[in-house]
């Protein structure tokens, strides 16, 4: 789950110097405008680059989210792009202001991270520049700039998002917004830039798609009959998408489905969730994933719901265009067949493996674990709402080291009348 981990890197980052009995480690403040030059010259193949051959392979447990990217690359006037994937293909070709483009009817989000990861790693990059700030750059270390801004203390989605780096040179390691998230690693020399040989993006419901770079040469001799444009395309058969407002695409529906949202077994039944969507040029959405939800539990569904929006299509300068927005969605549900939640004591019966039993005088704190059918731990948290003396006052040093020893543990599965159900309960740990 990408979204998941580059969060926590970041929590785990710049959260704990925060707190008393955590020394953060040295480093040199850097500009953020210049650690982002400093990055993208480091390990951008075309910041600053020459010349190169390119072939990335892209693979996943679904096969719909597969393909391969090949790139002649000479500079950003002139290069030859090869994208192929079971539902869409693209041949490109860019010589000065002339442009050879044959495409699929929709180009998804997923695979336009990868040809990003090789040709732009940092699209979102106007976002960050000329606000200020530093990020600590150095060996070992990690660090990302963050935009949050909030007009109407509303996140705007648009500019929302994190670039983080990893070294002293620095590293780009990955990028989070609401319409990019993809993750490099596994870097190696190129010249004396280093370039990462695998990313990592993610689909639906974070569910990992990953590629890698097969092939990376010095291309020495770029042969110019490779960018020979016979006719040009015109600007009305090309593809492009924009990334619009929620307020924009509000306007444009032309088609919203009468949802009826299923019941949920526990958390809010009123309320909103927003789902990345992105459409076609006709305004057919045709790609959705999770974002963000008063109730998680309903988010596969919205997401589903999502895909039967029709906006009008997007007209630029003449020429249709895909969007992809925010979509924002309200439901309205009912509590049915709620989750069990058991106590200190049940949850003792739940346990093998782990030793919840101690000393007195030993501070303790409540997680709450979730657990599926087959006993397997799904999630951890603080509990809510629990007193103040079993509460995570000493901060989240305590609370991570905390999840920390209850790695060993595992659960036995709950039973409500002979079936095996999801579960949650609460659990007492040491607090360093």
């Amino acid at each position: 789950m990408l979204l998941l981990s580059l969060s926590l890197m970041a929590f785990t980052c710049t959260g704990l110097a925060q707190f008393a009995g955590f020394q953060e480690p040295q480093g040199e403040r850097v500009d953020a405008d210049a650690a982002l030059d400093r990055a993208l010259k480091s390990s951008s193949l075309t910041f600053a680059g020459k010349p190169f051959h390119a072939v990335m392979e892209i693979a996943s447990d679904a096969k719909e989210y597969s393909g391969r990217v090949e790139v002649w690359w000479v500079n950003e006037t002139k290069y030859r792009l090869v994208v192929s994937s079971p539902k869409f293909n693209q041949e490109k070709i860019v010589n000065g202001v002339r442009v050879f483009e044959k495409d699929g009817d929709y180009y998804p989000r997923w695979l336009e991270n990868f040809v990003d990861a090789v040709l732009d790693p940092v699209p979102v990059a106007k976002n960050f520049r000329g606000r200020g700030g530093v990020v600590m750059l150095g060996p070992n270390m990690s660090s990302c700039l963050r935009r949050d801004d909030r007009p109407g203390n509303i996140t705007d989605e648009l500019t929302w998002g994190m670039v983080c780096f990893k070294g002293n040179d620095p590293e780009i390691s990955s990028i989070l917004t609401m319409n990019v998230s993809i993750e490099y690693s596994d870097w190696k020399g190129f010249g004396k830039k280093k370039i990462a040989r695998t990313y990592k993006t993610d689909v639906l419901a974070f569910e990992p798609v990953t590629g890698h770079l097969t092939t990376l040469e010095e291309w020495k001799q770029p042969d110019d009959p490779m960018f020979s444009i016979a006719a040009e395309t015109p600007l009305g058969d090309r593809i492009s998408t924009e990334f619009v407002s929620t307020l924009k695409e509000e306007s444009m529906v032309e088609h919203a489905p009468v949802i009826e949202w299923p019941s949920v077994r526990e958390g809010k039944t009123e309320g909103y969730m927003i789902v990345y969507a992105r459409t076609d040029r006709t305004g057919q959405v045709r790609e959705t994933a999770k974002h963000n939800s008063d109730q998680p539990g309903l988010e596969s569904f919205g997401m589903e719901q999502a895909l039967k929006f029709k906006f009008k299509p997007l007209v630029v300068n003449g020429v249709a265009e895909q969007m992809e927005m925010p979509l924002v969605l309200h439901f309205t549900s009912h509590l049915d067949n709620p989750i069990p939640i058991l106590t200190v004591e049940q949850m003792k019966k739940q346990i093998v493996n782990c030793n919840v039993n101690y000393k007195p005088g030993t501070k303790v704190g409540l997680m709450r674990i979730s657990v599926n059918e087959q006993g397997v731990r799904v999630g951890i948290g603080s509990t809510p709402g629990s007193p103040t003396q079993k509460g995570w006052t000493a901060g989240p040093q305590a609370f991570m080291a905390a999840m920390k020893s209850l790695e060993p543990c595992h659960f036995l599965p709950y039973l409500v009348d002979g079936k095996a159900t999801f579960y949650k309960g609460d659990v007492e740990v040491a607090v360093p």
